[in-house]
């Protein structure tokens, strides 16, 4: 199977200046899923905003259909997991591969593929 990209943040500062920027300059509506986390509602491929400070690139998350069975075999080919988290959109693990590079992996909630 090909795996695509599935879902994408941006990470920001201040959740409601981005909102108000990104709004005026896109036309992007949001849903807030925490005090840390903007979804946003209105783009074909799913993306949200995360309050963890600004970064030059944004985080890619490549959809998955087993996020279990991928993180084992993210393992198996000599790259390293974290933790799988759990949120309203589905499944997310951080890894890296076996050279080092960082990559993300989502396993979409029912309503969010």
């Amino acid at each position: 199977m090909a795996v695509q990209l599935g879902y994408y943040t941006l990470s920001v500062r201040d959740l409601d200046r981005a909102a108000a920027f990104y709004g005026a300059l896109f036309g992007w509506e949001f849903k807030r899923e925490h005090e840390t986390y903007l979804h946003v509602t209105n783009t074909t491929v799913p993306m949200g905003f995360t309050a963890t400070g600004p970064s030059s690139q944004p985080n890619l998350y490549y959809h998955v259909d087993d996020i279990d069975a991928a993180v084992d075999r993210v393992r198996e080919l000599g790259g390293t997991t974290g933790e799988v988290m759990d949120s309203k959109s589905g499944r997310g693990c951080a890894c890296t591969d076996d050279q080092g590079t960082e990559l993300s992996l989502w396993e979409p909630a029912p309503g969010f593929a």
